[in-house]
């Protein structure tokens, strides 16, 4: 009898981004990850570490990427029901993931059928909520503005990466720190809000697609928070792509951050799907 649920690997890229890019766009808000990134990949380059799709019937029903070596990027499920979730985690254990991010509830019953095969436990790295803006309900501040930063701005950015990433439990080393900084500059899609001709807060832009592209990297510094920077610097950098012809921007939160989750809902972000980070521990 076959099986009604299979893993299929791929080691092709371009195949791979041929098969599963359209159903990836079905739901491209929610799919922003794995999209952003299979957009960015060069045929011919460097390839991930995993690429495979979850079929049901023959059905695309899932897909998997890992371009990182601590966790593999699950897609938004379609059609997959709790016992799938539980056969499917059966499954990917012979692939030796270790940890994932994606959709709560499809991420929480594969994580515990692996970690019941493997004997092994995991522990919640961040609850995320993805939210999807199409129109700005909260305009930036008057008395304040939004430009791209440039090298000239390179120092105070790869401090503000560093405690950046220091926030979010996701240490880095200065070096480090100085070469995210350099490189999102270079790409021009780094953004800060300045009040009193003072940089004050920033936010980035990643991840375009067909219609939407995501806000990253957003940072005030505790000196200067309290008086809206980050709401301003997000609503006018939100505003501006929207501007340009995105039909919506999105954003990930950690659901344990009340205030930044507050702030984007006020802007005109609304909640579209709760995304969770599970790796599994030593």
């Amino acid at each position: 009898m076959k099986q009604l649920l299979e893993v299929l690997e791929y080691n092709d890229l371009l195949l791979f981004k041929i098969d599963v890019i359209p159903f990836l766009q079905q739901n491209e808000t929610e799919n922003n990850l794995s999209l952003g990134i299979l957009n960015s990949l060069e045929d011919g380059g460097e390839k991930p570490l995993l690429m495979a799709a979850v079929l049901k019937n023959d059905k695309l029903s899932m897909v998997l990427l890992q371009t990182i070596p601590v966790q593999v990027i699950f897609s938004k499920p379609a059609g997959l029901t709790t016992q799938d979730y539980k056969i499917l985690g059966s499954l990917l254990v012979k692939l030796n993931i270790p940890g994932i991010v994606g959709e709560k509830e499809c991420g929480l019953a594969v994580m515990d059928a692996m970690s019941d095969h493997l004997q092994k436990k995991y522990a919640i790295g961040m609850n995320q909520r993805i939210y999807k803006l199409d129109h700005v309900t909260k305009a930036a501040a008057p008395d304040g503005k939004l430009r791209i930063l440039r090298h000239e701005d390179l120092s105070v950015v790869k401090e503000w990466v560093y405690l950046f990433h220091e926030e979010i439990d996701q240490p880095i080393d200065r070096e480090e720190a100085g070469k995210i900084a350099a490189a999102v500059i270079k790409k021009g899609c780094l953004h800060g809000w300045e009040s009193k001709a003072k940089l004050v807060s920033m936010a980035n832009i990643s991840r375009p697609t067909k219609t939407n592209c995501t806000v990253t990297l957003v940072f005030t510094p505790k000196e200067e928070r309290g008086f809206g920077f980050a709401s301003s610097c997000v609503s006018a950098l939100s505003q501006k792509m929207l501007n340009q012809g995105f039909r919506s921007t999105s954003l990930y939160t950690d659901l344990d951050n009340p205030t930044s989750n507050k702030i984007y809902i006020e802007i005109g972000y609304k909640p579209i799907m709760d995304s969770v980070a599970v790796h599994f521990t030593e």
